[in-house]
This record gives C-alpha cells, sequence and structure tokens, in this order.
C-alpha cells in the first residue's frame, strides 16, 4: 500500500469521529480533517417506511441486511403499527439475515433467529461478494451511505432491492466548519476530499453555493485537489457541477481507501531541483521520496511561489494567498522564508538555495 504521508484528507461524514476511514488514512501516513455536513436524525419519514415495508413484504425475499440495531428497532416498530407485524416476522424467519454490527446479531438472535455475521473489517463489502443474481434483497438502512450500498446490489444482478429507510439525512445547523473546508480546498491545505454519501455530496455543492464560494471550490476540485466518491451517487451531483471525481470500485471504506491511496500519491506541483525530484504535498515535501514535514507558514510561502517557478512574487501577494495572514506583516513573510529554508537542512536539498530574495521585490523559487 502506498504511503499517504504529508497529504491532508478531508473526510466528509455524517459521524466523521466514528469514522474508520480516518483511522484506516492515518494508519497509511495521511492527516485526515473530519467535516461533518450532515448528521443522521429519526425518525424516518414513516410514509417512506410504510411504503418500503408493504413492497418488502409483497414477495418472498432472500436476504435481510439490517445495518444497526435501532434502525432494524424502528422498522419493526413501524411494521407493527402498519399491520404487517406478523408477515415481517414470517419474512425474517425464513429469509438470510446479515447483522452488519453486534447489537443487531444480539437483537436477532432475541428473537430466535440466527443471522450471519459478515467480516467485522469489512462488512459492506461481504455481501457485495456473495452470488446475489436473482435474489431479492431487503436493506434496513440508517445511514446516507447505505444508498450507495444498495445501488450496488442492484448493479450485482440483485432482482429487487428494497431500502427500509429509518432515518433522515439533515444539514447542521452550524457552517464554520465547511468554511474551514472551502478555505483549505482553495489556498491548498487540502489534498484530496472523501465523500461517503450522496447526501453529503448535495449539502457540501449547496452550501458552498450560499457561501459564495462555489466557484472557487469547484475550479480548486477540477484542478488541484483530488475528490473521491463512495460510488456513483456520490459522484453525480459533483460531475452535475463538472467536477470529475474517483469513484471506489466498490461502496465500502477499503473501496475508498484503496482509490485514495491510488489516486494522491503523485499529485501537488513536482519541480526538479538541483537534480532532485521535489514534490509539494499540503504538509511536506518529498524529496527524492524523502518527506520532510513543513511547518504551515513557510508551507504557504511554498505553494504561493511553486504556482510560478522562477517569478519574483511581493510579500504583499503572499499575505493575500492565505486569511490567516490579513494581519501580518513583510517582517513575518521573512521569517518564514528563513524558517522554509531551515527545514531542509538535513535534507537532499541541503546547501542549495530553494528561494531567493529579490531585494526589495519579493521571492522566487529557483527550480
Amino acid at each position: 500500500m502506498r504511503d499517504l504521508a504529508g497529504y491532508t484528507i478531508a473526510v466528509a461524514a455524517e459521524h466523521p469521529d466514528r469514522h474508520e476511514l480516518a483511522a484506516r488514512l492515518r494508519a497509511v501516513g495521511a492527516w485526515p480533517v473530519d467535516v461533518r455536513p450532515v448528521r443522521a436524525a429519526g425518525p424516518a419519514d414513516p410514509d417512506a417506511v410504510a411504503e418500503a415495508t408493504h413492497r418488502a413484504v409483497a414477495r418472498p425475499v432472500h436476504d435481510v441486511v439490517a445495518f444497526s440495531a435501532p434502525g432494524l428497532r424502528t422498522w419493526l416498530r413501524s411494521a407493527q403499527e402498519a399491520g404487517h407485524g406478523d408477515r415481517v416476522a414470517a419474512l425474517l424467519r425464513e429469509a438470510r439475515l446479515v447483522a452488519h454490527d453486534v447489537r443487531a446479531v444480539g437483537m436477532l438472535r432475541e428473537m430466535g433467529l440466527a443471522p450471519a455475521r459478515p467480516p467485522a473489517r469489512d462488512p459492506d463489502r461481504w455481501l457485495l461478494d456473495q452470488p446475489m443474481a436473482g435474489r431479492r434483497v431487503v436493506a434496513v438502512v440508517g445511514s446516507d451511505h447505505h444508498r450507495e450500498w444498495c445501488a450496488a446490489l442492484g448493479r450485482r444482478g440483485a432482482d429487487v432491492v428494497v431500502e427500509v429507510p429509518t432515518s433522515r439525512a439533515l444539514p447542521l445547523p452550524r457552517a464554520h466548519e465547511l468554511r474551514r473546508l472551502w478555505t483549505g480546498i482553495v489556498s491548498g491545505h487540502v489534498d484530496a476530499v472523501a465523500l461517503t454519501g450522496p447526501t453529503i455530496a448535495v449539502d457540501l455543492l449547496r452550501r458552498a453555493d450560499a457561501d459564495g464560494v462555489l466557484d472557487d471550490v469547484r475550479d480548486a476540485l477540477t484542478e488541484r485537489v483530488l475528490v473521491a466518491c463512495l460510488g456513483p451517487l456520490t459522484a453525480a451531483p459533483l460531475r452535475e457541477r463538472g467536477v470529475t471525481p474517483v469513484v471506489a470500485a466498490a461502496p465500502c471504506l477499503a473501496g475508498l481507501l484503496a482509490a485514495l491511496v491510488e489516486q494522491v500519491p503523485g499529485r501537488g506541483p513536482t519541480l526538479d531541483v538541483d537534480g532532485h525530484r521535489v514534490q509539494i504535498r499540503s504538509r511536506s515535501v518529498a524529496i527524492d521520496g524523502l518527506v520532510v514535514p513543513v511547518q504551515a507558514g513557510p508551507m504557504t510561502v511554498l505553494r504561493v511561489l511553486a504556482r510560478s517557478p522562477g517569478r519574483v512574487t511581493s510579500s504583499a501577494e503572499i499575505r493575500g494567498a492565505s486569511a490567516a495572514w490579513s494581519g501580518v506583516n513583510d517582517h513575518a513573510v521573512e521569517m518564514a522564508v528563513s524558517r522554509l529554508r531551515r527545514a531542509f537542512d538535513d535534507t537532499p536539498l541541503a546547501g542549495v538555495e530553494l528561494v531567493q530574495t529579490v531585494v526589495r521585490r519579493g521571492y522566487r523559487l529557483i527550480a
């Protein structure tokens, strides 16, 4: 697996603090940034649950997939209230049951049923790897990203996939996290964005439009920042806006991680400096493959200069490249340049004048 050291990857999910993708990214050296544009909230639309339940009991079912115990409990209660309790109970007795977490397993066993438990590492992948042609599946979904999984089952040949929604994805009232994300994308502080569900993609674009930064964000996502999507449903809103994302081969954590690991390395400006290959990432510089961490201030200077190697860039231009620098003076830029030079003291660039000072004019990158 290729190393993502020095890359910053924003993970947009309903529960980013509990999302295993962030932990897996850390394991391969990346710096994940959690973003939560929406939240899963219950109850779901009762009419939608009732309609899905009616379709579920209309014909025999081969598989029932329960993503969580609370979601399964919500569905059973709704079915009972709608007068379908006995028919759903019969459906559960006759179908192959797949439980995605230990609590769902326990709940089904308490009901006298024998569920299958997919491997804990990648439960979303397990059923996708089974022969599904002609099978009818009922999925009790409780999260936005489960929609991608259901769509994938249909592409695998499942005859009918009935989604029983047990929650709704609602936008969060606070917007400061998203505004930091926009700033990071446009300024180059973020190398890639991982989107884990279609509602998340729609809401991110909607809020960027509302904040008046959609064009800047779209340009950055098209030219510099990789977007990796869990599946085609998540990618669709981006494609409608002219952004071409990378789509995971399978709508599961392993698939999304594999897409990031495959596509992120090699991104970022690459220069030939004194015979050395220098690649600029959001939090580091790779010199002939050696990853050198660089502080935020010096990194901002380097990113600005790397836009036009050899061209003299003024201190005012450098300050204007980052909102965090709006209140600093030329001396702060000078100190950042000094720290940038020192960052390469014990590297193959030691002794190389990477950044040249042009008196009374500014700085330029020698490449």
